[in-house]
């Protein structure tokens, strides 16, 4: 009698390891602590690429994400297509999104056909709103003067530091970046290399050195000293005091902060001082780059509350009539206020002021209620909406798509957030209202609605959701709305914005195996629910992996309990003499035509013996699993978890010998619930594992 044993593999073509695939970078210091449902500066790196026979495809692992644009498209993925198979130095750009408090890493791989796949190692850390529950309970309905003395009762009085050494010592937390280097407001770059960088202490100004630009770094009363008379606590407030080139600080002296058409002076990251071209102001002025304006003018708005009770007696001071007018609301000449609203809507607030704000507030125990809150600008000094986004999200794909959850990706578009929108049956129709936050939940049953029927699943700057507590079967459709502002200034492009809908699967498919039993397979399936279902055609393929339906099994239409079938595949090896392996799927066909198809099983028709036992516990699981192997043999295993869409979301390895072992996957945390692959190559030989993530 000939028996069968049932072999999952892995067929991969002869390859020549041809391509080439360079990365300028093979780790990333961490990204840090980063709020969920907000997104980390963004790191960049270089990709080149030589003799290749494809694109190369970039892929981020859970909570990260890249795009080739520093300002919008981050996404799972990113691709750059070759030119005659060589790729020029790119930029690529990765930060971190968590969705989920707690630590995160993993790699951004660079895979294109017959090329070594080149991993980045990327880490971060989720975490908790910083900001204490009551610190801002008094805070309702004010407006205007009002609220900004509700503001000011709340962070005055903080805990001064000392000028010196207090702010020298202040920067290595408030003002440094993820490389450990100076965050220069003035020079400091992201979107390319910076023109230079700082060390700390090293290149701190100690009174020499410093006429040109990357000499030494100061400290930059953004707030002049002069305007308050270099009195306590303004002069050592962390909150308006940054790090910066000396040279570019000492070039920008008193002057107010402006915008310049006509530059008598440009820096090398090209802040600029000359005549202001912003109405209602002609004299001298200093612009810094559009990457720090909202930095600057929040700081402004902070100095203006944190010291009510003071800035009205200031006008007089040196050059403050400049922009002082004299009272304590609204602080600001109205030329000022407007160009500081201007910055305020253009350069919304970034994780960097996020990680600032705290760093500040452990030293000093007060915080910038306008970094907190954004919108208390607006309610304060009122000013127009941030302008709406004009660049919608895109790509939007299903993916990871089961019975009862859908994991959506898309590419983001250039808003400083985004909605994502789910109804049952029919388009969304309850779009967002202007001046209006939202919560969301991408639980369905438990998700807010703009109107009814129409569900907030998702609300944040990533680039991906999954959404559990469906309904089997239910066709929904999905809207992702780009908006700006935040809570009574949120803007929301209602206009054009990315669409797609889906149906979740009808049928819950809890396994899917074939056994041998003499010349025969039997193969089993057990499903927990199904809705419409049809009837099952069994399809079989060879190595040439073309599908053939070889029989039918009627389903059970609408079931709520779990259900067995069975289906033998006779004569097997009489037929298939020159056969290596067959494969198996199943077609699940609705009452209406729809149709699906299973994961895909295979048979080796020429095992060997001893093949190693593997057991997967638990399963689902949660932070971590187990894996189990029974062998005769020492042998080197290799693990893969990717998506339904064959994203690789976690690789490993491990060493297991003759004697049962069992060894831990865990660091699962990160990725959302929904259905994985399990691929185990073991001796050469490969097993695939439908795995499933607990929510």
């Amino acid at each position: 009698m000939n028996f069968l044993r049932i072999v999952l593999i892995l067929l991969l073509p002869t390859q020549l390891w041809a391509g080439i695939i360079n990365t300028s970078v093979s780790t990333f210091p961490s990204f840090g602590n980063v709020y969920p449902f907000h997104s980390s500066t963004a790191f960049y790196y270089l990709v080149s690429g030589s003799a290749l026979t494809g694109n190369i495809l970039i892929t981020a692992p859970p909570q990260f994400e890249v795009s080739l644009n520093y300002q919008y498209g981050y996404s799972k993925t990113a691709t750059i297509i070759p030119v005659s198979g060589n790729v020029t130095q790119t930029k690529v750009y990765v930060r971190f999104s968590p969705s989920v408090s707690g630590a995160a890493s993993g790699t951004v791989t660079h895979s294109s056909p017959s090329s070594t796949t080149k991993n980045i190692s990327v880490s971060g850390t989720g975490i908790n709103w910083a900001i204490p529950t009551s610190y801002y309970n008094t805070v309702n309905t004010q407006r205007g003067a009002a609220l900004k003395t509700v503001l000011y009762n709340k962070i005055l009085g903080h805990t001064a530091t000392s000028y010196t050494p207090g702010v020298w010592n202040a920067f290595a937390t408030t003002d440094v970046q993820p490389n450990g280097k100076v965050w220069d407001i003035y020079s400091t770059r992201f979107d390319t290399a910076s023109p230079y960088e700082f060390t700390l202490v090293t290149d701190q100004d100690n009174g020499s050195g410093g006429t040109n630009e990357g000499e030494k770094y100061n400290r930059e009363h953004s707030f002049p000293q002069s305007w308050f008379a270099q009195a306590s606590p303004m002069v050592s407030d962390l909150h308006h005091i940054f790090a910066t080139d000396k040279k570019v600080n000492n070039t920008r002296n008193n002057f107010p902060f402006g915008n310049v058409t006509s530059p008598t002076f440009t820096s090398l990251y090209g802040g600029k001082l000359g005549p202001n071209s912003f109405p209602g102001y002609s004299s001298t002025v200093f612009e810094p780059n559009n990457e720090y304006k909202g930095d600057l003018s929040r700081a402004y708005f902070y100095m203006a509350t944190r010291y009510e009770n003071l800035i009205a007696g200031w006008q007089t001071n040196g050059n403050a009539d400049d922009v002082l007018a004299g009272n304590a609301f609204p602080s600001y000449d109205s030329w000022q206020v407007n160009l500081l609203l201007s910055w305020h809507n253009l350069d919304p607030v970034s994780d960097k002021e996020n990680k600032r704000n705290n760093a500040i507030y452990a030293i000093q125990n007060n915080r910038n209620p306008f970094i907190d809150s954004p919108q208390f600008v607006r309610r304060i000094w009122g000013g127009s909406l941030p302008n709406e986004p004009n660049i919608q999200s895109s790509l939007l794909q299903i993916t990871n798509n089961s019975n009862t959850s859908v994991t959506l990706n898309w590419a983001s578009g250039n808003g400083q957030r985004r909605l994502v929108l789910v109804r049952a049956g029919n388009a969304v129709n309850g779009l967002p209202v202007d001046t209006i936050q939202y919560g969301a939940n991408a639980n369905l049953s438990l998700a807010p609605q703009t109107t009814t029927g129409n569900s907030i699943v998702y609300n944040g700057t990533g680039s991906t959701v999954t959404i559990t507590n469906m309904q089997v079967g239910v066709t929904y459709h999905y809207a992702i709305i780009e908006y700006n502002g935040w809570y009574t200034t949120a803007n929301y492009n209602t206009v054009g914005f990315a669409t797609t809908s889906g149906t979740t699967l009808p049928v819950n498919l809890l396994s899917f195996t074939g056994e041998p039993d003499g010349n025969e397979v039997v193969l089993n399936w057990v499903t927990a629910s199904e809705k419409n279902n049809h009837k099952f055609e069994i399809e079989r393929a060879t190595d040439d992996r073309v599908y053939k339906k070889i029989g039918e099994v009627k389903g059970q239409g609408n079931s709520n309990k779990n259900t067995r079938y069975k289906f033998r595949d006779q004569n097997i090896t009489s037929n298939n003499q020159d056969i290596n392996t067959l494969y198996y799927r199943l077609k699940q066909i609705d009452f209406d035509g729809k149709f699906t198809y299973s994961p895909e099983i295979s048979l080796n028709l020429h095992p060997e013996t001893n093949i190693p036992a593997l057991f997967i516990s638990p399963n689902p699981f949660g932070k971590e699993f187990a894996i189990a192997i029974q062998t005769t043999t020492p042998a080197n295993l290799q693990y893969t978890i990717a998506g339904l869409d064959g994203t690789i979301l976690k690789k490993g390895n491990e060493q297991v010998n003759e004697t049962q072992q069992q060894f831990i996957v865990d660091n699962l945390d990160g990725l959302p619930a929904g259905i994985y692959l399990l691929q185990v190559e073991l001796n050469g030989r490969f097993y695939h594992y439908k795995i499933a993530k607990k929510q």
